[in-house]
């Protein structure tokens, strides 16, 4: 092989090389980036698995998952007669909304599956603008202006009447509490407060209190914190345990199918690279042993 075809194979085989340590990193990253998504999927399982949700326990004996209503019901027996204000001592309410869920969620709620379906609660709407951009997303000009001047109430029952088929369960609620609000008191409307997870999350992080009725006081009421009332428990949630575990292992079977196939791929690559590495020394020293020889005729 001459000086020039020596040189030109060298120049190849060093394209090669880059080639190859660049589809090594390549796959290198690629393997890294699955190590961060099993760390992602192991987070998500761990937090379904240890994930808590705080119970009421009533007079009645039953025991269910904290929600508004029975925080606030005034029942002796079935609610836990309290009431939620905020860090400002603002009564918190519900007021008007619209609640929009499934059929088939609805009809969970109303059978025995009413506790997991909570935890998966729906979505509610106390504000026309974010129910309008959300189900009437395609009216413009003077029909949004007309909508837009519609109340809640008038809103829901034209949605129902517009779509009869629809899968969604779309009701207008409207919530007041007057009787746990006092004179001169401030409130503050928020239909989230009607989400289960959404109360937990305002109650666990202190940005929402509770009180309760101070039988010395006919209007009187004294703040408490959610851990400290017997009444109020936190337990682990399983209902969605199982789900949860078919879901990783299923996400974990798939990330090592791929992570396998990446590492014969880079084993591939590696031995190409060294192939070539060991060819590029060959030609190497055939083009020093050519450069020897030519000087060697000129000295």
């Amino acid at each position: 092989m001459g000086l020039a075809a020596s040189q030109g194979r060298y120049l190849c085989l060093t394209a090669r090389n880059s080639d190859l340590v660049y589809e090594g990193q390549q796959i290198s990253q690629q393997r890294l980036a699955l190590t961060n998504e099993t760390q992602e999927i192991a987070d998500r399982y761990n937090e379904a698995m240890n994930n808590k949700i705080m119970q009421a326990n009533t007079a009645d004996g039953v025991t269910q998952q904290l929600t508004y209503d029975i925080l606030t019901s005034q029942n002796p027996y079935s609610g836990l007669g309290m009431r939620l204000v905020d860090i400002y001592g603002n009564v918190v309410i519900p007021g008007e909304y619209i609640e929009v869920s499934s059929k088939e969620q609805q009809e969970a709620t109303d059978g025995e599956e009413a506790l997991s379906n909570n935890y998966n609660s729906s979505k509610k709407y106390s504000s026309k603008e974010e129910f309008i951009q959300k189900y009437f997303s395609d009216v413009t000009g003077d029909a949004l202006t007309e909508l837009s001047s519609k109340s809640l109430e008038d809103l829901c029952a034209y949605y129902n009447e517009l779509y009869p088929e629809s899968e969604l369960n779309v009701v207008y609620k409207n919530k007041s509490n007057s009787e746990l609000v006092g004179e001169g008191e401030h409130v503050v409307k928020d239909a989230n407060c009607m989400d289960p997870l959404y109360l937990q999350e305002m109650l666990s992080t202190g940005q929402w209190l509770i009180q309760q009725a101070n039988p010395n006081e006919e209007t009187g009421w004294d703040n408490l914190t959610w851990q400290g009332s017997s009444l109020i428990s936190e337990v682990y949630y399983t209902a969605d345990d199982a789900a949860a575990e078919a879901e990783y292992e299923a996400a974990m079977t798939k990330i090592q199918k791929q992570d396998k196939l990446l590492e014969l791929r880079l084993e591939q690559v590696q031995t190409q690279q060294s192939s070539v590495e060991k060819e590029m020394e060959s030609v190497k020293q055939i083009i020093d042993k050519n450069i020897e020889d030519s000087f060697k005729t000129f000295a």
